[in-house]
Formats: structure tokens, sequence, C-alpha cells
């Protein structure tokens, strides 16, 4: 592709014949007139359920959101219709073998330490994240994106060692990082975003500060965000109906019909994008049993939890993909629903009948998660399985996690939402050894297979029904325990304008501004 400007008939052809048709040409339709009527100036405060664990953007873990598109900017994002748009690119268009994409950046993207991101700023990122030190969870995501080329100093072409239809998933979650940031990234943060690091003290707060240069045109709005950590969810819920935080990240489920009823406002996230879900340690006796784990599938009661500590909210699933997609088969609900015979005659076929004391981890990460693992310790006591709860906080769960230390594991994770290979950016689908509950070996080849027959053509509903087929595997090798869909909702404030909640369940501040 040469470099040069283009019509807009000529970027929704080139999208359309990517898969991408649809996308939207701008950040926001209106950006120009909303920046116009915001009010400028304030400090906005934020209430976060429990502390950031990094300031890097590819550190993807939920307790990490708050703070994701203040600081960073993506190479596209997702609109409510699950529709690309641009961010730092302007143009992006995928080889008609699915074997490479090309990104063409806007002009004029000063980083917070006062560089400009280019192409070479993008390809230092990317050098970043294929190093495993350092690449995060997208180490993980990106691993068969083999190259980055440069074309000019705007465009980019990254080429990968299959064909990769869901190149635009995938960088949906590429933060990029200011190179300059490298070395201090997780504990200062740096990009191009629309706030800049003042302060982070762990535990207390994080301070954000406008940042002047920002490439949007009268965005943002407010001088200041401050976000504080709520270990308890009943006090950030006092705030918040006190008024001493202007939005509230997030509220349980279940409290959403009594904060409406005082006349507050409680907005949910867009899209039904993430689930609970358990997960067990395979490489551990007797889960490594696979009789055992498909004992799991029988032992949860899902309708029970959605009903107790959701409220109603979300709905009982044991699949990894959104209701309404292709792949979803409304048949297994009922194949592996709670059903404590099945269960007892499974775990006898594998060899437990009695003295298994597994530890289920969990993290306060949202106030469900504790709530939620009594109900499973509950239900294994039923057959006889003894399990020991371990709730924890986010900055001592993830690392637990990610080390493998759990028998059991309770946390939620992204559905198939805007891909069909959306899961696999979680940890517990990755296809490789980092796979907490397959450490050093690996998933079984049958998943792996499956995972790279999504990819294997361009049809986006050939994949879905591949996808539809792989569902069935990972609930026969039953490492993951799917529960209820998991819908975020968030308490926001009478004097705030222009939130926004993305479809990955990311909120995004920088159009925010206070009338007051």
């Amino acid at each position: 592709m040469r470099a040069r400007s283009i019509t807009r008939r000529e970027f929704v052809q080139t999208l359309a014949a990517a898969g991408v048709a649809g996308a939207a040409l701008g950040w926001r339709p209106s950006e120009t007139v909303l920046a116009a009527a915001m009010k400028r100036g304030g400090t906005l405060t934020v209430g976060i359920g429990t502390d950031l664990t990094s300031l890097d953007p590819n550190d993807n873990v939920f307790a990490n959101n708050p703070m994701y598109y203040q600081i960073y900017n993506y190479l596209i994002m997702f609109s409510e219709t699950l529709h690309p748009r641009p961010d730092l690119a302007e143009y992006w268009e995928l080889a008609p073998d699915g074997m490479s994409a090309l990104f063409r950046l806007r002009t004029g993207v000063a980083t917070h330490s006062g560089g400009t991101f280019g192409a070479d700023a993008l390809i230092a990122n990317f050098r970043r994240v294929k190093e495993q030190a350092t690449g995060g969870s997208t180490y993980s995501r990106l691993q068969d994106w083999t190259a980055a080329d440069r074309v000019n100093d705007r465009i980019v072409r990254f080429r990968f060692s299959s064909p990769h239809p869901d190149y635009l998933s995938e960088v949906a979650r590429w933060g990029m990082i200011d190179p300059a940031a490298f070395a201090s990234v997780k504990n200062r943060g740096g990009g191009t975003g629309p706030f800049k690091v003042e302060e982070w003290v762990p535990g207390d707060h994080l301070t954000l500060t406008k940042f002047d240069n920002y490439w949007l045109p009268g965005i943002p709005a407010i001088d200041r965000i401050i976000m504080r950590p709520y270990a308890d969810p009943a006090a950030m819920e006092n705030a918040f109906r006190a008024g001493t935080i202007d939005i509230a990240h997030t509220i349980p489920n279940k409290d959403t019909p009594l904060l409406r009823n005082a006349g507050l406002t409680v907005i949910p996230a867009p899209v039904a994008n993430e689930f609970y879900i358990l997960t067990l340690n395979a490489r551990r006796p007797p889960l490594n049993n696979l009789q055992v784990r498909q004992a799991f599938q029988h032992l949860v009661d899902r309708a029970a939890i959605v009903k107790t500590v959701l409220g109603g909210v979300g709905a009982p699933t044991v699949q990894i993909v959104a209701p309404g997609t292709a792949a979803y088969d409304p048949a297994l609900n009922a194949t592996y629903g709670f059903d404590l015979a099945k269960a007892k005659a499974l775990l006898a076929l594998g060899g437990v009948t009695r003295g298994f004391t597994p530890t289920l981890l969990a993290s306060t990460v949202t106030p469900e998660v504790p709530q939620i693992a009594e109900i499973i310790q509950a239900d294994l006591k039923k057959v006889g399985v003894d399990a020991h709860v371990d709730v924890v906080e986010g900055s001592t769960y993830y690392p637990r996690y990610f080390k493998g230390d759990f028998d059991l594991n309770l946390s939620f994770l992204t559905l198939a939402t805007l891909d069909p290979t959306d899961f696999t950016v979680s940890s517990a689908f990755r296809t490789n050894a980092t796979n907490p509950s397959w450490l050093e070996v690996g998933p079984p080849k049958v998943y792996i297979d499956g995972v790279r027959s999504l990819d294997e053509t361009l049809d986006q509903a050939k994949r879905w029904q591949n996808l539809r087929a792989l569902i069935r595997v990972i609930l026969e090798q039953s490492w993951t325990v799917p529960i209820a869909l998991h819908i975020p909702t968030f308490g926001v404030g009478k004097a705030v304008r222009g939130f926004a909640v993305d479809p990955q369940m990311i909120i995004d501040l920088r159009a925010v501004w206070l009338d007051r």
C-alpha cells in the first residue's frame, strides 16, 4: 500500500475486504461538538474494588482495568456494536492470505515524555511484548506474530506464522507504551493517553493529571483523576452514596436495585463479555485424572449463584462464548448442569471417594468472588470434598495464580465475543506452558489443534462453527468450569458526564467532564 491520504469510500471498502466492515472513522462521531460543550477543570474521584497490581498495560488483569484507557492508547478499539474503530491507527488492512497485517498510524501523536509515537515506537513496543519477561499476557497473545517491518515513519506491517483473521481483537488489548518509559512503566506508567501518572502509592491512591499535548482536540476536559482502592464493597458504596467518590468501580450486582431506588445512577457494561469460572490445576492429583475433573462440571449450582450472589444479573453458563453468537449451543447447559449423582459417580470412577481436601484460591478483585467461593465450597461438601477457601487481595492472588499455586481457582475471564479467539487472551485458555492449569507441559494437544482450527479459514461463519466444536473439547477436558456471565455495574455520580465502558469492560474517562 502506498503511504497516501485515502477517501472515506476507500477506507470503508478496504475494511470490508479485510472482514471488518462497519468500522467507525473516528474515536467518537461528534467529538468536536462534545468537546465544545464540556465544562473544563475539576478532579474526578474513582473508587476501585481492589488495588492495581501494575501500571503496565500489558499486565491484563481486571484489577488494572480502571487505568488502561486513561494512560494509554491502543491501535484500535471496539464500539458497543462490536465494530473496530480507530485509535492510534487510522487505517488497517489484512493481507488476502491472512499472513500479515498493515497499520497506518495517526500523525502528531505525542508521548508523555515529549517524543512522537510513530512506526519506530510501535516496533519497539512489539519487541518488548515478544520477550516473555516484559510482554505480560500480550506475550502469549502475540506468540506467532513473527516480525514487524517498518514501511515508513507511519506504517508498520506485522507478519504471522499462520493466518490471523483475529488480528484486530488481538491488538485491542495491546496497550502502547511510551518507549522512554519501558524501564519504569510498571510503577510509573507512561504512554500517549489523555492523562499522565502523577503519583501511585499502592494500597492508597493513583493520581493522574491532564496531558496537555493529547492528540485529540479538546480532550480531556478534567484536570485530575484520583483512584482510591476500597477493600470493603460496603465502604465504597457508602462513599458513593455520600458523594465522596464520583464513580464506583464496580457495584455488586445484587446492590444495584437498592442504589437505583435511592436515586443513584448505576450503569451496566454494554456487552456480556466476561464470565465467572472455576479453574482446576490439572497437574495435581487427583485433578490430573480426567474423570475427576469432569465431575466438577456437575458440582457447581450455577443457578443458585446467579440468584443469590448476582441478584439475577447475568445468567448461568457452561460455555466460554457469549449467548447469541453462532458458537453458542443452549443444549450444553443441560448436558453439563448441576447433578450431584453424576458428579459422585465420576469422582468414584476417578478413585476419589473421601479424603480430598483441595484449596480453593479466590481474590477480592470483585466482591462477588468470595461469596461464589463459599457456595462452591458448600456444593463440594455435599459429595465429601472438603475444600478450604483461601481469599486474598489481588496483589497476592495474581502471583500465586500464575505460579500455579492452587488446586482450584475462582476468577472471571473473557468470553468469545469480539472474535472466536477472544477467550484465548485469558490465562486459563493459553495454548502454551504458561497456562496456570498446565504449567510446564501446556494443555492437551486436542485443545491446541482446536484453537488453531479457528484461524485456518478467513470465513467468519466457519470460524464460529469451529469454535462450537472446540467448546465441546474444552468441556470434555474439564480443566475449566464456567459458572455465570459476569456483567460489571458502575456507579456514576450526578455530576459526571461522558462516562463510557467499552465491550471489553474497560472504563473510558477521556471524554468525562463534571457538571458542577
